[in-house]
């Protein structure tokens, strides 16, 4: 790098090095300022003796025509230039006043007035000459300095190429490797914020993404059996239940921790591990540390299944088991919260839990048991400002004209409620929702925004029968006779 700075100077132009001063320039450029400074004089010599001969040293004008030669010369060259320009000046001035005196010996050429023009052009010429070298050496200095810092400069630039060439080489190989494990738990800490139902999926995905599964699935406990929950891809042939007699299955369920297949073949080879339906199974823990579920691995890169791949499969392991028991105390805490906030109503899943309860007494003891189904009519065109006091409205309206056996709970679906009516057949439940009707009407609230219209309520209404199928039929046939706009 210092070896090029010394061919950066060795391969300047001529211009630049008599510009700026530079070894190879400095004896040309003095020889330029030397002849400048002959030929200005000679012009101006020459014009005094050609355009006045009775005053061809211009003695008596001011400023003299000389520093049109000493200035210039002193400042553009430096010194020794200005010596030399100030001195042939002050010589041609007191050779001309000679010539003009007529002889050289006149007592009147050494008049104090007569020499400070010449010993003005020396002392100027002299002066101007060193400040122009001072501030010549000052430029080369800091040219020095310039061409010190391009060097360092070029040398930090490779460097830094270099640099970068080397993070993009790292970037490439950890992107061919496994992902860290602070990746992978930023993405499984999104599993905290899904749903049971959701939760299975979006596990399988991250095995898919992080370890490289190509195949996976995954297996919950129900009634005794380890059920299939969802696979990765989707319709590869798989168990449908998991048989916890051998295999990978029964290390996970008797050991609870990873059971890879390394654990059964003595010789893993990639052939022998192609035709094995699991590589790896990691369980899922409930909160009392029993085995909820499993993860499994069922095919992956040969080269990818290493024992990082393992520890991080293991570990999705263990954050699924956290996400479904946070999903699982979330659903017990929201379930147990049985009323609605806004209408004092009590939840749909709570509704249906009292409906199988009423079902099976109603079909146990013989005795009628109705459902209706209410909703405000054109629900969807109340504004939404207004619809909180819609609701609101109604559920007041109706626990004022219901008996404290009837149960009032809200449907799945916004604005809808339900009315459980135990004791009361058909006809008496459409009594009471033509009551429930009139009385909404009369209530003269008007909700909408581009007419004057007061609120209406639609009703469905159904009726526990043989062919119901329990409390979901019951409430599905009282849905389905409200959107008919029956009563």
């Amino acid at each position: 790098m210092r070896a090029g700075r010394g061919e950066v100077q060795r391969g300047r132009s001529l211009p630049a090095l008599l510009r700026r001063g530079g070894p190879a320039g400095k004896r040309p450029a003095r020889a330029v300022a030397y002849a400048e400074t002959l030929a200005a004089l000679a012009l101006l010599v020459g014009a005094g003796l050609l355009l006045q001969p009775q005053n061809p040293g211009f003695a008596g004008v001011s400023p003299h025509p000389f520093w049109l030669v000493v200035i210039p010369i002193a400042a553009l060259h430096g010194s020794p230039p200005g010596y030399v320009a100030g001195a042939a000046s002050a010589l041609a001035y007191l050779g001309l006043a000679a010539l003009q005196a007529g002889s050289v010996t006149d007592p009147a050429l050494l008049r104090p007035g007569l020499l400070a023009e010449p010993v003005l052009f020396l002392v100027a010429g002299g002066a101007l000459g060193e400040l122009r070298q001072a501030q010549r050496r000052r430029e080369e200095a800091l040219l020095r300095r310039q061409e010190a810092l391009e060097g360092d400069l070029q040398d930090l630039a490779q460097r830094y190429l270099a640099s970068v060439e080397l993070a993009r080489e790292l970037e490439r190989r950890i992107v061919d490797q496994t992902s860290t494990v602070t990746t992978l738990y930023e993405a499984a800490k999104a599993l905290e914020r899904l749903e049971v139902e959701e939760l299975p999926p979006a596990v399988l995905e991250l095995a898919s993404s992080f370890v490289d599964v190509e195949a996976c699935s995954l297996y919950l406990l129900r009634d005794g059996s380890f059920v299939l929950e969802a696979g990765r891809p989707e319709g590869a042939p798989r168990p449908r239940q998991l048989d916890v007699g051998g295999g990978l299955p029964a290390i996970v369920a008797s050991e609870k921790r990873l059971a890879t297949v390394h654990e059964l073949l003595a010789e893993p080879t990639p052939g022998r591990l192609a035709r094995q339906p699991m590589l790896m199974a990691a369980p899922i823990l409930d909160a009392d540390g029993e085995v909820a579920g499993m993860l499994v691995a069922e095919r992956m890169p040969f080269l990818r299944f290493t024992p990082a791949a393992a520890r991080l499969f293991s570990l999705l392991g263990d954050w699924a088991s956290g996400a479904f028991q946070r999903a699982l105390r979330f659903r017990q805490t929201r379930d147990r919260n049985i009323e609605d906030d806004l209408t004092g109503a009590y939840n749909h899943a709570y509704l249906l839990k009292r409906a199988e309860e009423e079902v099976f007494r109603s079909r146990t003891y013989g005795v009628p048991l109705s459902l209706l189904a209410l909703r405000a009519e054109d629900h969807e065109r109340i504004p939404p400002v207004r619809l909180p006091g819609v609701l609101r409205t109604l559920s007041l309206v109706f626990r004022h004209h219901i008996r404290p056996v009837d149960v009032l709970g809200r449907h799945e679906e916004e604005g809808t409620f339900l009315l459980l009516l135990p004791h009361l057949g058909a006809e008496e439940a459409g009594e009471l929702a033509e009551r429930l009707r009139r009385e909404v009407e009369g209530f003269g609230f008007r909700p909408f925004e581009e007419d004057d219209r007061t609120l209406r309520l639609r009703t469905g209404r159904a009726t526990l029968s043989g062919k119901t199928g329990g409390a979901e039929g019951l409430v599905e046939e009282a849905v389905r006779d409200l959107l008919r706009g029956g009563g």
